[in-house]
């Protein structure tokens, strides 16, 4: 089967996935060309330090139009729920460095992170909780794809506790509620040493972000280990 992904705008993510539909080819012999299914949506980010730019691919189709390359988040798609294959290539390649058999359930948000390094990138998938905020607050989690960091901290400049402990390679936390501010300074902790931080961050009311370790703490360049934020919602 073709499966048709289609860019989720802002306004659909707002509206959710409870209440877009797509129509199904007739290339899957138990839906008929009448039938319609709420699709999942599916955000793709490369987060994989010295790997150069990449293409995804869902069930044998190209989910990106424009350049993959590293710490871009190309926001989310509309896909089938089911059974799907995702695949990375370098660009323009057709040489799988990477398959994932995934499963994605209608009208749920997921992350598929491009992770490790040559020779060997993997795929990481992570479902994402786009419920609304409570009032007055924004939602924040935190994710270590650092792959030679060790079990981190994330933390804000002025809290004695930290937001999130413990967090080793590939682990993700839940979304948690936090109050918004026009400059929070994150930090993340090894014990008691601070090794990244994110200084002037806007976190506004109503949305939702990933703060994310990335890079490599043996690198020194564009690809040394620092912290990052993606816009979720």
């Amino acid at each position: 089967m073709k499966t048709t992904l289609k860019k989720l705008s802002t306004i659909k993510i707002i509206l959710s996935l409870l209440v877009l539909t797509l129509f199904v080819s007739a290339c899957k012999k138990d839906w008929n060309n009448s039938d319609s299914v709420t699709v999942a949506g599916i955000g793709f980010v490369h987060a994989s330090p010295g790997t150069g730019a990449l293409d995804f691919i869902v069930d044998n189709q190209k989910a990106n139009s424009k350049d993959f390359t590293y710490t871009n988040d190309l926001g989310y798609f509309g896909a089938y729920p089911g059974s799907r294959l995702f695949g990375i290539v370098k660009k323009d390649s057709t040489r799988y460095l990477s398959t994932a058999n995934v499963t994605l359930r209608s009208g749920l948000f997921y992350s598929a992170f491009v992770i490790d390094v040559l020779p060997a990138p993997k795929i990481l998938l992570v479902e994402d909780d786009l419920k609304a905020p409570e009032t007055d607050k924004a939602k924040v989690r935190f994710i270590n794809l650092s792959p030679d960091a060790p079990a981190l901290d994330l933390a804000v400049v002025g809290q004695d506790a930290a937001l999130f402990t413990g967090k080793a390679y590939k682990e993700s936390t839940p979304f948690i509620s936090i109050t918004p501010s026009d400059s929070y300074t994150f930090q993340i902790k090894e014990g008691a040493n601070v090794t990244a931080t994110l200084p002037a961050t806007k976190i506004e009311k109503g949305k939702i972000y990933t703060l994310w370790a990335k890079g490599l703490k043996s690198k020194t360049d564009s690809t040394k280990f620092a912290l990052g934020i993606l816009t979720n919602k």
